[in-house]
């Protein structure tokens, strides 16, 4: 108890040697304004809700601000002579430095805490991720008492502040540098991933996704105590000099101590160990997983290709690849064996490796100051029931369970349900415009193509035949065993037989994913025209939905686009058609998990109320614009450069479901679903490929519309797109100086009042 009574009487000497310092309020406000300057540059170019940028700078500015406030801790005691006398008193000499570097952690702790008025004025305007923000200032406390610690052994060494503040700063850089490529592409592969390991950068990135491993804070609690042992071995040497028998002791004991830290840090990073703080759980296992590893009836197989000597840059991967793994190994309870095989040193490992499509990938390292070729394996392959998937080269482990479970359910999974795509009719086709979403549903669907079957009508003089039309005599076909079809787009008729198909399809509880465009546009000469053959008028008439013929536009919420300017340059800008509509309904469990979609020259969509309730149909909106949303009707410009209308802005509903009781008497017969869109390109190759949360739509509307567990919900949850919406640009500014204004004034308006305080309080003891 009275251990801890010094420490805390030391700790309150240090704050309050800050606190009353003009000094450190000095250094704290050029801290705080350089990093919100260099932060606030670039944040709302991104447009993103996160503090990620405002991390990544911090490092880097603790290079300074750690330096400045910890060269005086124990030289300034030593130049001033009153070190001897600190000690002297009832003080021990680990006292003295736990409680210094408590007052120094206290006060970085409190320098870090102005980013919780950034992260409330950002979640004004965006979903901004709490558990992120906690888990960044957390990290950012823990790195800081790595470098506090470093800088008090420091500064025992020196009696110049100054010579302090340089080497803790040189030494600061070179321990969060560790871990940077130009340093470690530099070292052999055999140190480099040593150098990332113990790193504080590596740990201080690690912890700031939003996750708190065990390896890190086992890192930041052993490499600060490795400090402060060295601090500690410095004063007694001080005291007993060097060949007391105290002395000696001692050295051992911190030799010892450093020795446990870096050992158990190198093979540490083998036990994993996490609290996920992240809002959609980013690491840790969904439930859908969950229970699909708990249904196994099977043993599944994950065999893990990956080579011992890898770059740096690829040791995050692996760790959190092999932490993955064991969830599933734990969760698969007998049902999942994982097997690590290193094909670089095993040549039977390298054959199997290849036979299941691992190949060796070369990576580019730079060794002597030139560019050198490596090669190695990081990849692997599930197998079950004869049948296998793999994956040839893990970039990225963010997206690894929706891979790894969309392989198992693929493996798994013998009757699967029909997804059926309508083809010809002028609209988009499955092999050439949606590869990236058939790829996404053969997971867990059968895809394929619904074609009329017959021949078209041959030319006869009618009406007509003058207009350049063709009679469609072909007839549709749908099968079943279909869950749900897809209409994308179509420009040509479809004659009222086949309509009549449609429609029995889903009277009989089948479903259906409309994909209309009344407005068709033409990029290349940035032209639009009415699309008369949409199947608009199919969904008005049986279901009181109205896919209006205008393009919509959103001032505020929208995609930056680069367009050409034909004279061998292009240029980016924001383009209002190229909307980034907003979920409309929060329990849909299509839009739950999608924050926007990306939906270029769409039209909106408006429901007849008396129809829809006649009918007994229930309708939830499910995407909209913002509500500076406006439209264009008859007349169409889509051209960049126009002045867009900003009289009668409003929300537009952009996507719609609905369910219909079938005609079938029998309560448990199925209910028909519909999910129409006024849109047809959103879910191309092109704007998936970019957008995923538009392929997250695709994919979630048709297991809605199937009623089968959707797998998107998994990759959604590390892709979720957080953006800053703004109404003008009188709020970025609210915000840029809002927050740089109370980084200056609070810091000045707590040092006016405190140093004005001590100057009267030893006025009045003078007076007394």
């Amino acid at each position: 108890m009275k251990n801890l009574k010094n420490i805390l009487t030391i700790t309150k000497k240090e704050l309050r040697g800050y606190f009353d310092n003009p000094t450190a309020y000095i250094v704290l406000i050029v801290f705080l304004l350089l990093w919100e300057f260099l932060f606030f540059r670039g944040a709302f170019l991104i447009g993103e809700a996160s503090l990620r940028s405002l991390m990544d700078i911090l490092p880097w500015l603790f290079l300074f601000l750690i330096p400045a406030i910890t060269m005086g801790s124990v030289s300034q005691e030593k130049s001033e002579g009153t070190l001897e006398l600190l000690l002297t008193r009832p003080i021990k000499d680990w006292e003295l430095l736990a409680g210094k570097f408590l007052g120094s952690a206290v006060f970085i702790s409190i320098a870090l805490l102005f980013i919780f008025p950034i992260a409330w004025s950002f979640s004004r305007f965006g979903n901004l991720d709490w558990g992120v923000v906690i888990s960044q200032y957390l990290g950012g406390v823990f790195m800081g008492m790595v470098l506090v610690a470093l800088g008090i052994f420091v500064s025992g060494i020196f009696s110049s502040q100054i010579s302090s503040l340089l080497v803790t700063a040189v030494g600061s850089f070179l321990l969060v540098s560790a871990g940077f490529g130009f340093v470690t592409d530099r070292l052999p592969l055999a140190l480099a991933s040593y150098a990332e390991q113990l790193s504080v950068l590596s740990h201080f990135q690690s912890m700031s996704r939003g996750v708190i491993d065990s390896r890190d804070l086992w890192y930041f609690i052993s490499i600060t105590a490795a400090f402060l042992s060295l601090a500690y071995l410095w004063l007694v040497r001080r005291r007993f000099g060097r060949q007391k028998s105290a002395y000696r002791n001692c050295r051992l004991g911190v030799i010892l101590i450093i020795g446990i830290a870096v050992l158990t840090n190198i093979v540490g990073a083998r036990i994993p160990g996490r609290i996920d703080l992240t809002q959609n759980k980013i690491y840790t296992l969904t439930k859908t997983t969950r229970e699909i590893l708990g249904g196994l009836n099977d043993v599944v197989n994950i065999t893990f290709f990956s080579s011992e000597k890898l770059p740096a840059q690829l040791q995050p991967v692996l760790r959190d690849t092999k932490d993955t793994l064991l969830d599933y190994q734990i969760l698969g309870k007998g049902n999942v064996a994982i097997s690590y095989k290193d094909p670089s040193s095993d040549p039977e490992a390298a054959k199997e490796a290849e036979s299941m499509g691992i190949q060796k990938v070369r990576f580019n390292v730079v060794s002597e100051e030139e560019f050198q070729v490596k090669s190695g394996y990081l990849g692997l392959a599930v197998s079950c029931g004869g049948a296998s998937e793999s994956i040839p080269f893990i970039q990225n482990a963010g997206d690894l369970e929706y891979q790894l479970t969309g392989f198992i359910k693929k493996l798994i999974t013998e009757d699967k349900k029909k997804i059926g795509f309508i083809a010809g009719y002028g609209g988009k086709n499955l092999f050439a415009n949606f590869k990236l979403l058939k790829e996404e549903l053969e997971k867990q669907f059968e895809v394929e193509e619904i074609a009329a079957k017959g021949e078209d009508a041959k030319t006869e003089e009618s009406d007509k035949q003058k207009e350049g039309e063709k009679e469609d005599v072909k007839k549709l076909e749908i099968s079943e065993d279909i869950a749900a079809i897809v209409v994308a787009g179509p420009t040509e008729k479809i004659s009222g037989e086949n309509r009549a198909v449609i429609k029995k399809f889903l009277d009989e509880g089948g479903s259906a994913l409309f994909l209309i465009d009344p407005v068709v546009v033409s990029p290349q000469t940035l032209s639009a025209s009415l699309n008369k053959e949409s199947l608009a008028d199919f969904l008005k008439e049986n279901y009181g939905l109205k896919m209006n013929q205008n393009l919509v536009f959103d001032l505020k919420s929208n995609e930056t686009v680069n367009f050409g300017s034909g004279r061998g340059f292009s240029y980016l800008m924001p383009y209002p058609f190229w909307i980034r509509a907003i979920k409309a309904d929060q329990k849909s469990p299509i839009v739950t998990k999608i924050e926007s979609v990306v939906m270029p020259w769409a039209s909106s969509i408006s429901v007849d109320d008396d129809k829809v309730k006649k009918s007994g149909i229930v309708v939830t909106n499910l995407l909209e614009t913002t509500k500076f949303g406006g439209t264009q009707k008859e007349t169409f410009s889509i051209t960049p450069e126009q002045e867009f209308s900003k009289e009668n802005l409003s929300r537009k509903i952009m996507a719609i479901s609905l369910i219909k009781n079938s005609g079938n008497a029998d309560e448990n017969a199925r209910k028909t679903r519909i999910v129409a869109v006024g849109d047809s390109d959103f879910l191309t190759d092109q704007f998936v490929k970019n957008s995923p949360q538009n392929l997250a739509f695709g994919t979630e509307s048709l297991s809605w519309l199937a009623q089968e567990e959707s797998l998107a919900g998994i990759q959604l949850k590390s892709r979720a797109e957080r953006k800053l919406l703004f109404e003008n640009n009188s709020q970025i500014n609210a915000i840029k100086f809002g927050n740089m204004g109370a980084a200056f004034l609070i810091p000045l308006a707590i040092g006016v009042f405190r140093i004005y305080r001590r100057k009267r309080m030893c006025q009045l003891s003078f007076r007394a």
